[in-house]
């Protein structure tokens, strides 16, 4: 059934905000750019959700995509839900993807191109380096090629179905911020004060750009965010160091595009060299963190973040046992530092999982106290007051100490970048500021205490004063005392809630939502670096002492945070106007005690309100004492919940391909693998989109929702006694709003208030494919299989009688059949059972839905790439079992049939050395060898004395490449050029001792050189036959007479050796020539030697490999 128009979007209707985050990964970006597509595709089902009416028939997206939007949308239509990805952030390859989706969000654009982008982009033989670049910093071009194809590109994204700007009721941009994290080579110094008062140098590397959707929506952002994504991904060696304009951009240079000044976008104070953002955070959900829930909301909030990453690490291998470390074996100078460079990329993510359930515990203690002292205030006698003397000081102080203690670092960081006097410049610091900040100065605690100082006299009452007594005196503490008492009135709202049973209430909640955020709107965060930056240049202030500064700097941001008495009087009247209908809700005699219980609490509290201002009070009374009594954290009082997004999935499609290292290219060569060719890119992006596809509806498919949904279907009759039940099941949330540090709590069971909804019923039913609850009267369907109809309604296959082959870690296949999800859906039939976390086995067998649009098109595109990779192109080699399948695969119509050859896909299973034979391979090589030589001779620090053997190396590296150019890789023409250059360049060395001679050793050097390579390319074996035949030949024959006799030579002659001795001496460097061509042959040989024990091969993808131990979380993951 194809899905025509969605359902309107009601007070009722959940918002899901998937806040992102994606890692590192190198040419891993491929497989996150597939997950890109797929999360994509989910935003733009709910842009359309939310615009309503028919799908246009003038969109530019395929058929195939266009049926996975629909099924997105058919599925958050029968959950009621839209989807809003927000808040970003990403890291090295993660960052680039992490870019293209934010800025698609503001504009609109669709990702499809993204496939051809990355296809393109990352070809390894055009990233490398021509190897007669005169300076080659890198391996691979970073500004040349990624910069300026990330600036031409993202521009040029293809325009969505449903664009932001045509949305009913006027243009608008949705609120959209993303992070992008690089490391700052030279970094950022600061400074602060150990317990002694000793002074402690640090120095900061960490980068990090910051774009608001203020920013994305701008043309002239496009350059800055390339370069910002570029800068992110700049892997030591491989890419150059990215460089970074602060205040003045730098301009175009050659195929460098201009590079804008980015003091508007990131943390640094002036210029920067930047490197990899995943060197120092491989895990960027810090930031994310901190403004996950800044943004208002209208309606039921469940907030997920996705952690986007390929793998999360090594997983055991399931058919050997790894080889223990062992002090016998140490680790060489190579392996070092290879696994040294693993431990820097492989960062765990359990200390943002601590941080993470820490967070949780401080919520639900900050909930909890705020409700506790609320009931305490109730009992108290009237007029008395929450508040106490004792308690605003408390108060006063833990909020003054956080805010200087902010401002502070803000002044440090920025001065810590300056030069010291004598300077001409501004931006220098001033000769009267150099002993304090100097050495055994007391910088750090002397500002703190001097901006402490500046904000509790700003905010001191009148001396016969002990207690505001209005919204003039509110107006003293600023922004954050607002957002505290903000928050406690939506304490007040999510309590509501709870207990709120019909479209009027839950209309009339959203009004007051509404109109508590109205009161007074938050200001736009406050550029701390501009406040600093603003007072340190003021020639009167750089007369005066740094703490004189300092004070200045806190009155300027106190001055930019203000709120005025009437901000405060909204607040409070807003609440008090609505205070009869907050007080009806809690007399409803259909709700239990236990739901009303908060509500009421409050209501007992705020009771004593008389009029607006004694309402404000009210609030602010319950705020500060509330944070007074707990760390003065700029923490959060909203839950989050995490889902893992990577490769290490299961689908029903391809149940022998469950790891990243089975399914992706990508993991190869430390995450450079799919850079190398062509049809291992297309591979890696279809596996990213079937994988991201099966997250998605996984998190979608939320068991709380799913509860209340399955619940409100039900007649009304059905539904008696059962209040109970679903103000324990349906989790509800209060719209929260996030304006300041602390603000409302939204509802970690991520679903929606459940309402009798008369009247709206017959009509979401009939949208949905089921009947109004009046129709349903009697109907015995157990709620889990009404779901599962619905589920079969919207594209879900139909279970084959012996059902699906579950991907297993056993060495018996499970079968999952219709009965296995009803049983795991039965929880819908029993008010008692608890709540599943997730619904895996229901989740994998919806999947398949998707995972089958996505196979229509990508599949035969990656049988075409692997046949003939683009037209008018010289294709890539791919052996013959993948050549063989891709025309299968082409021959088949789109069925079961055509999507079961996915489980045999042998793209994945290629690997470097099933590629040594191919041209694609010896033209990589040569060209690798050729750069990298070019490199090694182009560091600026190398003696002088090193130069020429090195210059001698990349004639010859050069030389092997443009021949193996010439004969286009095949290891014929290769090996017959190669033994020419060897025979002519070793008699050109012996006939002649002069120019000619020395271009004869050149010669012979790429000769033997091509040899080799082509060599390797027929058999590993054969190069070592070759070469131990050679070597024993030669100290074989100097046994012979006559051998010894042309070589060294007797009496009368002096031989070959002694007649050309005086080349050895000629040069320093010839013996060492020498001696390194003999060490080489010896390398070679071992190289060349065949493995007395066969690599590890990847398992059979015919059937499951035999299993030591369960593949971890298999099973509970779903995924």
């Amino acid at each position: 059934m194809t899905f025509e128009t969605p359902s309107p979007v009601t007070e009722l209707t959940q918002e899901l905000r998937l806040a992102t985050t994606m890692t590192g990964g190198v040419s891993l970006a491929i497989w996150m750019a597939g997950v890109t597509r797929e999360i994509n595709l989910l935003a733009q089902a709910s842009q359309w959700r939310r615009e309503g009416g028919p799908f246009p028939a003038d969109n530019r997206l395929s058929k195939e995509s266009t049926a996975s939007l629909r099924l997105y949308a058919s599925l958050i239509d029968l959950l009621d839900v839209i989807v809003d990805v927000d808040v970003l952030s990403g890291t090295s390859a993660g960052g680039i993807n992490a870019a293209l989706l934010a800025s698609s969000r503001v504009s609109g654009s669709d990702l499809g191109g993204l496939r051809e982008l990355w296809l393109d982009l990352g070809a390894l033989t055009d990233l490398l380096r021509d190897p007669r670049d005169k300076y080659t910093p890198s391996l691979l071009y970073g500004d040349e090629r990624m910069f300026a194809a990330l600036a031409k590109q993202i521009p040029k994204l293809a325009p969505g179905p449903f664009p932001p700007a045509e949305f009913p009721g006027g243009a608008r941009t949705p609120s959209t911020t993303l992070y992008v994290t690089t490391t700052l080579l030279t970094g950022e110094a600061s400074r602060f004060t150990d317990s002694f008062g000793t002074l402690v140098q640090d120095v900061d590397r960490r980068g990090l750009f910051t774009f608001t959707e203020t920013d994305l929506v701008r043309p002239d952002t496009v350059g800055a965010l390339a370069l910002a994504a570029r800068s992110s991904a700049s892997f030591p060696i491989a890419f150059e160091p990215s460089f970074l304009p602060f205040n003045k951009g730098t301009p175009a240079k050659g195929k460098v595009p201009a590079r804008p000044p980015m003091a508007a976008f990131s943390n640094i104070t002036r210029p920067h060299w930047a490197a990899d953002g995943g060197l120092l955070d491989n895990r960027p959900i810090d930031v994310l963190l901190k403004r996950i829930f800044d943004r208002p909301a209208r309606r039921p909030v469940r907030r997920v973040l996705l952690f986007v990453v390929p793998s999360a690490g090594p997983a055991p291998d399931l058919v050997a046992e790894p080889a223990p470390d062992d002090v016998d074996r140490p680790l060489g100078l190579i392996d070092g530092l290879l696994k040294d460079l693993a431990a820097i990329t492989t960062q765990s993510i359990a200390a943002d999982l601590r941080a993470i359930r820490a967070h949780q515990d401080r919520m639900e203690a900050r909930t909890d106290t705020k409700l506790r002292l609320a009931e305490l205030a109730a009992a108290m006698p009237h007029p008395s007051r929450l508040l106490t003397a004792a308690l605003l000081n408390d108060y006063a102080t833990r909020e003054a100490t956080r805010l200087a203690q902010m401002l502070t670092d803000a002044l440090l960081r920025q001065l810590g970048t300056w030069p010291p006097s004598p300077s001409r410049l501004a931006e220098s610091i001033p000769p009267n500021w150099e002993p304090e900040l100097a050495v055994g100065g007391d910088s750090d605690r002397a500002c703190r205490h001097r901006i402490s100082g500046a904000i509790m006299s700003r905010w001191a009452l009148p001396p016969e004063q002990t207690l505001p007594h209005g919204p003039a005196d509110l107006a003293r503490y600023g922004q954050p005392a607002y957002d505290l008492a903000k928050s406690c009135a939506l304490a007040v709202v999510l309590a509501a809630y709870e207990v709120a049973r019909s479209d009027t209430d839950v209309a009339a909640l959203a009004d007051l939502t509404r109109g508590i955020h109205a009161a007074w709107p938050p200001p736009a965060p406050v550029d701390l670096g501009a406040v600093v930056h603003s007072v340190c240049t003021n020639a009167t202030v750089r007369q005066g002492s740094l703490t004189n500064a300092a004070a200045l700097i806190a009155a300027d941001y106190l001055q930019q945070i203000t709120v005025p008495p009437v901000g405060w009087s909204n607040l409070g009247r807003v609440l008090f106007d609505s205070f009869g209908m907050l007080t009806s809700l809690a007399s409803n005699g259909s709700v239990t005690a236990d739901a009303a219980g908060p509500l009421r609490t409050y209501l007992g509290y705020l009771d004593q309100a008389t009029d607006a201002e004694t309402m404000a009070l009210a609030l602010f009374d319950l705020a500060a004492t509330q944070r007074a009594m707990l760390p003065a954290e700029a923490d959060i009082e909203q839950s989050v919940e995490l889902v893992q997004v990577s490769a290490d999935s299961r689908n029903l499609l391809a149940p022998d391909w469950q790891t990243a290292q089975q399914k992706l290219t990508g993991m190869q060569f430390h995450h450079f693998g799919a850079f190398y060719k062509r049809s291992w890119r297309a591979n890696d992006w279809m596996w990213g989109r079937l994988d991201g596809a099966g997250w998605l509806v996984h998190a979608l498919l939320d068991p709380r929702r799913v509860r209340w949904m399955v619940d409100h279907r039900a007649a009304p009759s059905d539904r008696a006694g059962d209040d109970a039940q679903r103000a324990a099941v349906r989790g509800g949330a209060a719209p929260s709003d996030r304006a300041g540090d602390d603000a409302q709590r939204a509802a970690v069971r991520g679903g929606a208030a459940p309402s009798d909804r008369a009247g709206d019923d017959a009509q979401r039913a009939a949208v949905r494919g089921g009947a109004a609850p009046s129709d349903r009267a009697g109907n015995t369907d157990s709620g889990a299989q009404w779901f599962l109809d619905r589920l079969k309604e919207l594209g879900a296959p139909d279970f084959p009688k012996s059902g699906y082959r579950l991907p297993t870690v056993g060495e018996q296949s499970e079968r999952l059949t219709e009965d296995m999800v009803l049983a795991e859906l039965s929880f819908l039939d029993d008010a008692s059972a608890a709540v599943p976390p997730s619904l895996p086995r229901t989740s994998l067998w919806l999947a398949q839905a998707w995972q089958q649009r996505v196979l229509d098109e990508e599949l035969d595109d990656l049988a075409a790439t692997v046949i003939d990779t683009e037209p008018g192109e010289r294709p890539d080699w791919s052996p013959a079992t993948s050549r063989t399948w891709a025309k299968k695969v082409l021959a088949a119509h789109s069925g079961p049939a055509k999507y079961a050859l996915l489980n045999e896909d042998p793209v994945a299973a290629e690997t470097f050395a099933s590629d040594r034979n191919s041209p694609l391979m010896a033209h990589t090589l040569s060209k690798a060898a050729a750069t990298t030589s070019g490199a090694a001779g182009s560091i600026r620090q190398l003696p002088g004395v090193v130069k020429p053997p090195l210059a001698t190396l990349k004639t010859v590296a050069l030389g092997a490449y443009r021949v193996v150019s010439l004969t286009r890789g095949v290891a014929r023409w290769t090996l017959l050029s190669g033994t020419a250059l060897l025979v002519l360049g070793v008699a050109a060395a012996v006939a002649s001792a002069d120019t000619f001679g020395a271009l004869g050793l050149v010669a012979a050097g790429i000769g033997g050189y091509l040899v080799v390579l082509a060599t390797w390319q027929f058999s590993g074996r054969l190069l070592f036959a070759l070469l131990s035949t050679t070597l024993v030949g030669a100290v074989l024959s100097l046994a012979t007479p006559v051998v010894r006799r042309w070589l060294f030579g007797d009496v009368k002659h002096p031989g070959w050796v002694g007649a050309h001795v005086y080349w050895l001496g000629a040069q320093w460097w010839h013996p060492l020539a020498v001696v390194a061509a003999i060490a080489l042959a010896l390398t070679l040989v071992a190289v060349a030697r065949p493995s007395s024990t066969p690599a590890r091969r990847r398992p059979d993808r015919g059937r499951p490999p035999r299993v030591r131990k369960p593949h971890r979380g298999d099973v509970t993951s779903g995924r």
